[in-house]
């Protein structure tokens, strides 16, 4: 379990967030954090969470917190109590400020021992702990007193930090962020100090000396004081260039060795203009640090990547920024792993290292093993760095890896190397492309600041046609340097509307672009590899699983996987969560290139279908295993010809319909526009009750329409009567109430028009469930009674949620309670009939089940219900069954007298409704907490959580709910004492339940119910 009060106060156990009940329960967790393992008066606690307005029943209430904390960490131990007070009994580590502590410590220790760079790891590692003002979430009061504090031993960390940083030599880098803090603090000295001498330091004197101008005049001006002693001696140093603000070297503490041949200084010219990448150069530093017992130790770093990624830029640019740590020289070959030409062997390798070193050609040994062995023999005792660009095996690097532990390697390849893991120490890195901003700097810092001024929005999006890869932004850099009248916005309009790859090349040096960097990996891969290379182009979703490049590729388990490990190694694609597979938008353009050259349209097309067929049948499996109530879309498939991935339990049907969503979403719109249009209406149908669980409106939405243009396509009515009702309900989830009851009218009118009164009655209902979210309650009873009618007339038992369900709730929100419990009961009945416990159409059933059992004062009936769907929800991995069943339990626990149990349930069913995005349950919740803080006396935080649910049901256009929050609202008001503002809200809400036809006792009823 890990306690964090350095940002929001919380509680992580299992690498999940623990819900903490309210405001002065978070407040207790963090003074009995701050304070672990010592003795907390009760006088103490009671001013921490009521500060100076502690209430007569206090100490009664505080010992109903502690309780329920106790309850909350599950180890009635860890929290001991004495006469005197409390105390939290905390192991070393488990909390975040601990954490820190011992961090800052390690760093400080490590800056006593000379390893800077040790020291500066440490002090990040304690600063990334904070995430934001500490003690968040607590009494405003607490925070005032114990937050400076903290915030003052994070400020000191953060200067010490910088100190290191300036020592270590990152002055540039340093800059940019010294400037915000200074804007932040400014009239913190070490701060402007700090800023002063990076600015000196690079060779910016004249700004320095500004900065030591504004802060004169912010102290002169704002507090009639000068600067202090250390500033104004600094002012004076870079005034005088003094030579002690010169940074020192950093040296190993390894002794030189008497040098009687030439130093080589081999690498390549820095980059001009580098940007970024300033994590991967903090982690290449680290190449820096000793080894155990502060002896130095023999580091060989792989940095890996796709073709144009910047691997050689990041090497070379490192090398020279630390050239001055290895005296006796650097290194470099090119082993053209990658290259037009053959890849450079081994041997002839070492003959241009042993001359760099100064041996004559002449005293070259001929044998391999010759040349090795004096290789290492000249580089013992010296301190080298040698980098070794584009290897292509390690087979061909390890006869180069020198032996000396006081040397340095670097080795930059488009491949893992993996096996060079097996035989040496190697640090890995792969690189990736640059950020959003990164991008965006190295385009500024080429083009320069004048081109482009003015263009922020275009050089993001051409920042992001190029995929962020610093070649193809290089490259579209040079196009822009190169014709003064293209702007960035032609180049982003070719980018666009042209082949990427093509509009980057440049036709005078064709082998420096995009396609011929990628055309060098894909030549070094075996057939089967770039087979399937090529086919990954042609998938329309963001990734792909494993399972789904077997199918699409039509090959066996064996075959298909060391075709992908291929793949991976070469970096033209990439594993992410979960082992699914992906591709940089650039290497995709370049696979389509070579599929649409190399396999005919027909096989690209069969291989596709094979794929779109496996992912439909499989998507039908997984939601017959979370749903098993629901209407399958294959209706014509017999179970023998279903080709998809079979599903065992309903956990692992969730997780692949999570893994593959994207991908999903994305086959949907891609059969809709290219000419499968049966897959793209059955998909989205498929997915639909996933979109409701997970609460994916948007793209339920989106994938609708699509799959509505299929089905139209099609001609198909029922298809489009199917798609249209789904479309309905996306509708009514994003607010959209008006649309749905059109829409749903429109389904009515097909099923109508067909003779399809099974249709007629569910279209009948789903209008009823309209009325009901606008607040038309008769209406909506009206709706449902006539699709029973129907119903009846076709000979069908009435179904378990389609009218009678309806009808349930509208009896129940108008307060015709005991009509509403029969109702559920009949659903109930058939919903169990079909004997699949895990049905969540039950549920449901139970949750409102449960509502009206609470409503009618049956609170351990009700308990049982909601006990009984929250297992239904956990079951089947529906979180917003579980939320729902939870946020039930609470009342029916305010409804005992028990207020702790009841708040913790609501807050839990919030988190979640929060997690889901879900903004009508959030709002449900919100109306339940409010009512049991109500009933707790707490009437501020009734009033905020009913403030929050009257914008929420506003927003979201849920007439109902908002009736009820304007009727909390007016009780937390009164009260609080201001009867006029209640008084306004109550008329709200009456004039709303009346506008629902919903009678005032039902109102008073009701409210039990929430």
């Amino acid at each position: 379990m890990e306690f964090r009060v350095l940002g929001p106060v919380g509680i992580w156990r299992d690498e999940r967030f623990v819900s903490i009940v309210g405001q002065k329960q978070r407040t207790l967790l963090a003074v009995l954090v701050l304070n672990a393992n010592r003795v907390v008066s009760h006088d103490r606690l009671l001013v921490a969470l009521w500060g100076s307005a502690v209430p007569a029943s206090g100490r009664r209430l505080l010992h109903n917190h502690l309780w329920s904390l106790r309850r909350l960490l599950g180890d009635i131990a860890a929290l001991a109590s004495s006469p005197a007070g409390y105390a939290l009994q905390l192991p070393a580590g488990s909390s975040d400020l601990d954490v820190f502590d011992t961090k800052v410590e390690q760093a400080r220790t490590a800056l006593s021992a000379g390893d800077a760079a040790q020291a500066a790891e440490r002090f990040r590692e304690a600063l990334s702990l904070w995430r934001g003002p500490a003690l968040a979430g607590t009494h405003p009061e607490f925070q005032l007193t114990e937050g400076p504090g903290l915030e003052e031993r994070r400020v000191v960390t953060l200067t010490e930090r910088i100190d290191v940083d300036l020592a270590l030599g990152g002055n540039s880098e340093l800059i940019a962020e010294l400037r915000r803090f200074v804007a932040e603090n400014p009239l913190h000295e070490k701060f402007r100090g700090q800023l002063m001498l990076a600015l000196y330091r690079e060779g910016r004197a004249a700004e320095a000396l500004e900065e030591y101008r504004i802060v004169h005049r912010h102290f002169r001006n704002e507090l009639g004081l000068e600067p202090g002693e250390d500033l104004a001696r600094l002012h004076q140093a870079i005034l005088s260039a003094d030579p002690s603000l010169d940074p020192e070297p950093r040296r190993l503490e390894v002794p030189v060795a008497p040098r009687s041949l030439p130093i080589p200084r081999q690498l390549p010219s820095d980059i001009a203009r580098f940007t970024g990448r300033k994590d991967d150069l903090r982690q290449l530093d680290l190449m820096l640090s000793t080894g155990k017992g502060g002896v130095p130790a023999m580091v060989i770093t792989s940095i890996a990547g796709t073709a144009g990624i910047g691997k050689t830029a990041l090497a070379t640019h490192w090398g020279h920024r630390v050239a001055g740590l290895f005296p006796d020289g650097q290194l470099y070959v090119n082993l053209r792993g990658y290259s037009q030409g053959q890849p450079v062997a081994a041997a002839q390798a070492l003959h241009r290292l042993l001359r760099g070193l100064g041996v004559a050609v002449e005293e070259i040994p001929q044998e391999v093993d010759e040349r090795e062995t004096l290789y290492r023999s000249l580089l013992a005792d010296r301190r080298v760095l040698v980098v070794l660009d584009n290897a292509a095996s390690p087979d061909q690097v390890r006869p180069l890896l020198p032996g000396s532990p006081s040397c340095k390697v670097i080795i930059t390849s488009r491949d893992s190397l993996r096996g060079l893991w097996v035989t040496h120490d190697v640090r890995g890195m792969t690189l990736d492309v640059l950020s959003a901003d990164e991008a965006r700097d190295l385009l500024v810092a080429i083009l320069g600041t004048e081109r482009v001024r003015g263009e922020a929005e275009a050089l993001s999006q051409l920042a992001r046609l190029c995929g962020h890869l610093p070649l193809a932004l290089r490259l579209a850099a040079a196009h822009l340097t190169g014709q003064p009248s293209l702007s960035v916005d032609d180049m982003v309009a070719r980018l666009r509307d042209e082949n990427p790859l093509v509009a980057l090349d440049i036709g005078e040096d064709p082998h420096s672009g995009v396609r011929a960097a990628f055309e060098l990996s894909y030549r070094a891969l075996p057939e089967t590899a770039r087979r399937v290379f090529r086919l990954m182009g042609f998938h329309p979703g963001p990734d792909i699983g494993v399972d789904a490049v077997l199918v699409l590729a039509g090959l066996p388990s064996s075959e298909g996987r060391a075709a992908i490990d291929r793949l991976v190694a070469a970096h033209l694609i990439q594993r992410g969560e979960g082992g699914r597979l992906a591709m940089h938008d650039l290497v995709r353009v370049y696979a389509r290139d070579r599929g649409d050259q190399h396999d005919p349209a027909t096989d690209r097309r069969d291989a596709l279908s094979r794929l779109f067929e496996w992912y439909l049948h499989t998507a039908d499996e997984a939601m017959n295993s979370i749903d098993p109530g629901r209407l399958t879309m294959l209706h014509d498939v017999s179970p023998e010809a279903r080709i998809g991935k079979k599903f065992t339990q309903s956990n692992d049907a969730s997780e692949w319909l999570e893994a593959e969503y994207q991908s999903l979403v994305a086959v949907i719109g891609h059969c809709s526009s290219y000419g499968w249009p049966v897959h793209a209406w059955k998909m989205a149908r498929t997915l639909s009750r996933f979109f409701y669980f997970q609460d994916r409106i948007e793209d339920w939405l989106v994938s609708h329409e699509q799959a509505l243009t299929a089905a139209r396509e099609l001609g198909d009515r029922r298809a489009e009567a199917e798609v249209l009702g789904s479309l309905a309900y996306a509708n009514v989830f994003a607010g959209n109430h008006e649309e749905y009851l059109n829409l749903q009218w429109r389904v009515l009118e097909l099923c109508q028009a067909a003779g399809n009164r099974k249709g007629e009655a569910k279209a009948l209902c789903d209008v009823g469930y309209g009325l009901l979210r606008i607040g038309r309650l008769p209406q909506a009873i009206e709706a449902c009674l006539r699709s029973l009618e129907v119903e009846k007339a076709t000979g069908a038992r009435p179904s378990a949620t389609g009218g009678l369900y309806r009808l349930a709730i509208a009896y129940k929100q108008v307060g015709r309670l005991e009509e509403a419990l029969d109702c559920l009961r009949e659903c109930l009945l058939h919903v169990r009939e079909k004997g699949d416990r895990r049905n969540e159409n039950e549920g449901y059933i139970l949750i409102h089940l449960g509502e009206v059992q609470n409503g009618l004062g049956h609170t351990e009936d009700a308990l049982r219900s909601h006990l009984e769907a929250f297992g239904i929800g956990r079951q089947a991995g529906n979180s917003r069954l579980e939320a729902d069943a939870l946020n039930n339990l609470g009342r029916g626990y305010r409804r005992q007298g028990r207020y702790l149990e009841a708040v913790e349930h609501h807050e839990k069913a919030l988190m979640r409704a929060r997690e889901l995005r879900n903004r009508e349950l959030e709002c449900d919740v919100l109306i339940a907490l409010g009512r049991t803080f109500l009933a707790m006396g707490e009437h501020d935080d009734a009033l905020d959580n009913h403030q929050a649910a009257l914008k929420l049901s506003v927003d979201i256009k849920y007439v109902y709910f908002e009736g009820h929050a304007h009727k909390g609202l007016a009780e937390a008001l009164d009260g609080l004492g201001r009867e006029e503002e209640a008084r306004v809200h109550r008329k709200e809400a009456l004039t709303l339940f009346a506008r629902m036809g919903i009678p005032q006792i039902a109102v008073i009823e009701r409210s039990a119910v929430l």
